[in-house]
């Protein structure tokens, strides 16, 4: 039995979903701290934010992978070069 691969389409599709609920979840975290979530983009260094720190960064993952149906994958980032939305996006699996 073949596995059946999904296209780019439905790849791109989920990977814009993804992009989408880290950018609401970062948006919630940041307004309980009363920082205002725009200009934030995916190359913004999330922990230079100065309000996202190691539980922050876990509690969105956390809601990111519970409301998007995907699992994080740590190894498929590197979190020595800075953590940033299109980064934590592309370690979704």
């Amino acid at each position: 039995m073949t596995a059946v691969q999904p296209d780019a389409q439905t790849t791109e599709r989920t990977d814009d979903t993804i992009l989408r609920l880290l950018t609401e979840a970062l948006a919630r975290k940041l307004g309980e701290a009363g920082i205002p979530a725009a200009g934030i983009g995916e190359e913004t260094d999330l922990l230079d934010l100065g309000v996202i720190d190691s539980q922050g960064l876990l509690d969105v993952i956390l809601e990111v992978e519970e409301s998007g149906g995907r699992t994080f994958d740590p190894l498929r980032i590197d979190f020595e070069t800075g953590i940033t939305l299109g980064k934590l996006a592309g370690a979704f699996a």
